[in-house]
């Protein structure tokens, strides 16, 4: 017999006896209960219903004369005598407001006692001034009275005020209920006192002698087997059970040999993962020797930028100096004129990449939509009209907002502009798309009529160094740069097939910037 079905039958003789005695009280218990709460219950019925009548007839008559006594008595006084009565202290009254219907249907509702509430009506309060409006007559509502408050600029048969007031009602004193006196239970509680003791002591010597001889010894052998496991045994599993009654051991020794194979499991699992991560590691230390050569060689531009623009500048001068001396043929003009709009188109260059490379505060903030767009327009400008690309724009007037920070949104559609005018073919097509979402945010689309994005290679596209330009035409880093400031700034960017041009369509999904700024100050 297995320990399971020792315990179970020493628990069952057990409940039993308990049950025969405890079935015995329990209908002498009942029998007793049952008499004395159906007269309990018979007084209560009774009490209460006096009770109800009482305060029913008492309330209808306190809501009815004191009302209607107080109203009369202020038919002579003036509209700041009656404001003064409402705010009286001992006016009967707990709330006392005068509310007025505006011309836009909009109710103002102020509150003369008690000082500095503000009573705002529910649903069922607006339906019974709704009554009070319409018909011109009070409404009493429990304890709340609705009383027309006429103007000297009501038109005949309206209303457009009226007074609330909250009543201060005696109710009768609540009667005190009858209580039964209850049964006298102490012999036979004491019965099943003395029947539960010693049920509980055979169970407790059953329970003790059933652990000891068939939990404790063989768990003795299972703790033996464990040190062996500590000491570093190889096979991880517990071995040697032997003797009767060991049926529930041996499933706990099942389930110890389970757990370690498992541990095994996980540690071949978290060796995986540490690897996985190594390598993530080392590719984000390769992005952030690149991020660094970029940013070295931003600074250098501007060094140049400014080292060009002090020799450009005399250069400008001078040819517009020689443009206007006099003497000069009809052909060396237009060849001073031709030098003065190269220099000014290089000097415009300079001024350009120079805003781009500036420092700026990365404090986020609201701006308009279309702002990073036409801040990075210019900057890729030249490379549309170098290939003779026709340059498509579609902008929304209703735009919302947007939050965060205007420089890097300027280098997404940079980084975007880029690639479409390298996709699209010479004299080729980009379209630039700024429209409201149903999400109340903003999508920014720019697609091209170049051969597109395979579906393939879709997935990767926003992967660290994955690039689909020739050698030493590409980074690898552009989209992926897109891809980190867009998901910096709460959005979304996707990838797919233009519909219209038949090249690819890059969507950024914006969220407004109401809600981007609370999920950055939920942040914080």
């Amino acid at each position: 017999m297995s320990l399971r079905v020792k315990i179970l039958v020493g628990v069952c003789l057990a409940t039993l006896l308990l049950a025969v005695a405890l079935v015995y009280l329990g209908f002498e218990a009942e029998r007793g209960l049952k008499r004395a709460s159906e007269k309990q219950q018979s007084d209560i019925k009774q009490s209460l219903e006096t009770y109800r009548t009482e305060t029913r007839n008492a309330a209808a008559k306190s809501v009815q004369t004191l009302v209607e006594a107080w109203v009369k008595g202020m038919a002579g006084y003036s509209e700041l005598e009656v404001i003064d009565r409402l705010r009286d202290a001992d006016n009967g009254f707990n709330e006392t407001a005068i509310v007025t219907r505006r011309s836009d249907g909009r109710l103002d509702v102020v509150a003369f006692k008690p000082e500095g509430s503000n009573l705002q009506p529910g649903e069922d309060d607006r339906a019974s001034m709704q009554q009070v409006f319409d018909k011109r007559e009070p409404v009493f509502t429990q304890d709340l009275v609705f009383y027309p408050y006429p103007q000297r600029n009501d038109k005949p048969g309206s209303c457009t005020r009226l007074m609330r007031l909250q009543l201060s009602i005696r109710t009768p004193r609540t009667p005190e209920l009858p209580v039964a006196e209850p049964p006298n239970f102490t012999p036979l509680a004491l019965i099943a006192f003395i029947t539960l003791g010693i049920s509980m002591v055979g169970v407790f010597m059953l329970l003790t002698n059933a652990l000891r001889r068939l939990v404790l010894k063989p768990l003795d052998n299972v703790l033996e087997n464990s040190k062996m496991i500590v000491k570093g045994t190889s096979g991880l599993e517990v071995r040697g059970l032997t003797g009767k009654g060991g049926d529930e051991v041996e499933t706990l020794v099942a389930a110890f040999n389970g757990m370690f194979s498992e541990l095994k499991a996980y540690q071949a699992d978290l060796e995986g993962k540490v690897k996985d991560a190594t390598r993530t590691i080392q590719k984000q230390q390769q992005s952030l020797v690149i991020a660094q050569r970029l940013a070295a060689t931003g600074t250098l531009a501007a060094g140049l930028a400014h080292e060009v623009n002090n020799p450009l500048s005399g250069m400008l001068n001078a040819a517009r100096r020689l443009k206007m001396r006099e003497g000069l043929d009809e052909r060396a003009r237009d060849y001073i004129g031709l030098i003065e709009e190269g220099l000014g188109r290089i000097e415009e260059l300079m001024k350009q990449i120079l805003d781009f490379s500036r420092r700026r505060d990365m404090k986020p903030e609201r701006f308009e939509a279309l702002r990073p767009y036409r801040r990075a327009m210019p900057l890729v400008k030249h490379r549309l009209e170098k290939r003779k690309i026709q340059l498509e724009e579609e902008f929304h007037t209703d735009l919302p907002q947007v939050y965060g920070n205007e420089e890097e949104l300027s280098q997404v559609f940079m980084n975007l502009l880029i690639n479409a005018s390298d996709a699209a073919p010479e004299g080729g097509i980009v379209r630039a798309t700024i429209t409201r979402n149903a999400r109340g945010g903003v999508d920014y689309a720019i697609e091209d009529n170049g051969t597109g994005v395979p579906e393939e290679i879709r997935d990767r596209i926003f992967d660290p160094f994955f690039t689909t330009k020739e050698p030493g035409k590409g980074t690898g880093l552009g989209l992926s740069i897109v891809h980190t400031i867009v998901d910096n700034h709460g959005g979304v960017v996707r990838v797919e097939k233009s519909e219209k041009l038949g090249g690819a369509r890059f969507v950024i999904d914006l969220p407004p910037a109401d809600k981007q700024e609370s999920r950055r100050i939920e942040r914080t």
